[in-house]
């Protein structure tokens, strides 16, 4: 009898254990729409043909733009799309509406967020690029937040590297 209990222990530590591991694992995002959201993702998905899909959207501590494409962009795609998408994000109108009122209501005590841009191949799991850029304060005023150093990872280096904000690689 006493071997049962103790089966029947394991099993509901597992059980635990699996709901702890799930429920740790999923993270929910709140979209963001506005009609400069709108605006944004119409240009963006009228220059680059290959995306199926843009959301923008966040959670603790990330501000994102996520697309899905069709078919894999080559490199010089990926900058063209890292430069529309980084000088959006950055921009004072997207820092005001998105940051500022929506995720700071939404997460005030969190501070300032990570922002990030990732692509992911249709009917794939994992992102084919993944940009990240963390908040640094302003020497000249610690008031403001600037987003300056972006870095990539992709699957075949998932420790990132920096990314140009301007220019090629060459040019850094």
């Amino acid at each position: 009898m006493s071997g049962i209990k103790h089966g029947a222990g394991i099993i509901h530590a597992v059980n635990i254990l699996a709901l702890v591991l799930f429920l740790t694992a999923c993270t929910t995002y709140t979209k963001v729409s506005s009609e400069e959201v709108k605006s944004f993702r119409q240009n963006v998905e009228r220059d680059f043909p290959a995306i199926q899909k843009t959301e923008i959207r966040y959670s603790t501590p990330r501000v994102e733009v996520a697309y899905t494409v069709k078919t894999e962009p080559d490199e010089k795609e990926i900058y063209r799309l890292f430069t529309q998408t980084t000088a959006f994000m950055t921009s004072p109108s997207f820092q005001s509406e998105i940051i500022d009122t929506q995720y700071r209501e939404k997460y005030p005590s969190w501070g300032d967020p990570e922002l990030a841009m990732t692509v992911t191949l249709r009917g794939k799991d994992i992102s084919v690029y993944q940009f990240t850029c963390k908040p640094e304060k302003s020497e000249s005023d610690p008031n403001n937040v600037i987003y300056d150093q972006w870095y990539i990872l992709t699957p075949d280096d998932p420790a990132g590297k920096p990314y140009p904000v301007s220019g090629t690689e060459d040019e850094k």
